[in-house]
């Protein structure tokens, strides 16, 4: 009954990672809705730069709860699997927490620039 509960937890978990895996990078270029103005580029220099300094330290924060999320699951199994679970569960939170930062720095530089008046879409 156990193994089926830790297995459960580290799929659902695994599952999550998938999903957050899915988001579009900083770096990726921009959707442009008609032709950029010449203020584009300098624009847009200054916003990537402004959204790379967003939510570095949310990475490690993520990884700590879900690797403390993976150590109670396993820790419900024994002892060996408890420090399974909070090793997969720290990878995994690391995961997480990349792709959560890179959809808030993504999401940042595309308000930027349109606070700045550009056409971005995405």
């Amino acid at each position: 009954m156990t193994n089926r509960i830790f297995t459960a937890l580290s799929g659902g978990i695994l599952l999550l990672a998938v999903t957050a895996c899915n988001t579009t990078p900083v770096e990726a270029p921009l959707q442009v809705s008609g032709t950029p103005s010449s203020r584009f580029g300098a624009d847009e220099a200054q916003c990537r730069a402004e959204a790379r300094r967003i939510g570095q330290r949310h990475i490690a924060q993520t990884a700590a709860i879900v690797g403390a999320g993976g150590a109670l699951g396993g820790a419900i199994e024994n002892r060996d699997k408890a420090l399974a679970g909070a090793v997969l569960g720290a990878a995994v939170g690391a995961a997480i927490g990349d792709a959560e930062v890179n959809e808030a720095q993504r999401n940042y530089l595309v308000r930027c620039m349109q606070q700045r008046g550009h056409a971005v879409t995405g």
